[in-house]
């Protein structure tokens, strides 16, 4: 395949749990596919947090919406739903029509056989609402689908321009195939940082980097990023102009900087754990354990066996590195759980 790859990212929903994105971007992924929902109205569980980060980060994403439509006005209001969760982070960005196998079963559970002109006929209503809403057309697709559900020639006719989201598992694409590929799906076991398991994988072989833009907005107050900031302003942690932390509940550079300095520990002594870290911070870290695996250690500000046990709990909960060491990732994914 003569193609040139742009870069590589994961498609990320609820199925994978807690992931991190820092550690997928400093992977080099420039792009990661997002479910933000499916079926009537329901928005991944996953998707806020996941959109956040990546706003967070710079990352630019692929919103997909995986349909249960069976009818054109079905297909028309999945993606008004997908359209108003875009809308809250990108004023633009690509937004894909994701119909599968498991979309014709459930039409077919309600007495609804999917053609190719049925479907054909919900996928460019789905993509033309994406469109004049300011969005990027996709359509997500495998082989079989290609041959026997879109008819990609009435759908780019129809949209003048679409993009092609391919899932193939092999490890090369035959020059017949390629030539339509936008994105392509290669693998559904791969392994990358920042995911706990197996995640799908894509080659980006257009880049849709100009077509993702954040949206200007009010940010929202974060109450557990604002307690982080006041205990480390109470512990005297800087940021990098030796300044104490605008307290405002907002992941910004400086809270992002702070963040890069604290690592909570315990201390190893006689060949067991004893208090390392101690402040405002351990202390704010030990409320966020509690509160995110319903335990009850005491919340004194020290940092000794019983913090790294709970710490290695969470971690383990949010799919996190488990090192027993609270620093930058383990603090991100508490500000956000």
């Amino acid at each position: 395949m003569s193609k040139k790859v742009i870069t590589e990212g994961p498609d990320l929903s609820a199925h994978q749990g807690q992931v991190d994105v820092k550690s997928i971007r400093d992977a080099g992924c420039r792009c990661i596919g997002l479910r933000a929902g499916y079926g009537k109205n329901n928005v991944d569980e996953r998707y806020v947090v996941n959109a956040q980060a990546c706003c967070n980060l710079d990352v630019d994403v692929l919103l997909y919406w995986f349909s249960y439509a069976y009818t054109v006005e079905m297909a028309e209001q999945e993606a008004d739903y997908a359209i108003a969760q875009a809308a809250k982070y990108w004023s633009t960005c690509p937004i894909a029509f994701d119909f599968e196998y498991d979309s014709v079963n459930y039409a077919r559970k309600h007495g609804v056989a999917v053609t190719k002109r049925l479907c054909t006929d919900m996928t460019v209503a789905f993509l033309r609402r994406v469109r004049d809403a300011g969005y990027v057309p996709v359509v997500y697709a495998n082989r079989d689908y290609l041959q026997n559900y879109f008819d990609m020639s009435e759908i780019t006719k129809a949209l003048e321009e679409v993009y092609v989201w391919y899932a193939r598992y092999i490890s090369v694409l035959p020059e017949d195939e390629a030539d339509a590929v936008d994105i392509w799906q290669f693998t559904s076991e791969g392994k990358l940082a920042g995911v706990h398991g197996k995640v799908d994988l894509n080659r980006f072989y257009t880049d849709f980097s100009g077509s993702t833009i954040r949206k200007e907005q009010e940010a929202q107050k974060n109450l557990n990023i604002l307690d982080f900031q006041i205990a480390a302003n109470e512990d005297g942690i800087r940021d990098q102009n030796g300044d104490r932390l605008q307290e405002d509940g907002l992941d910004g550079p400086k809270t992002r900087y702070v963040r890069e300095q604290i690592r909570l520990r315990a201390k190893m002594s006689g060949g067991q754990y004893i208090v390392g870290s101690s402040g405002q911070v351990v202390r704010w870290w030990q409320r966020r354990c509690n509160e995110i695996l319903g335990h009850h250690q005491n919340t004194d500000g020290l940092y000794g066996q019983t913090a790294r046990k709970e710490t290695l709990a969470l971690q383990r909960k949010l799919g996190l590195k488990a090192d027993g060491i609270a620093g930058y990732d383990s603090i991100q994914a508490a500000f956000y759980h």
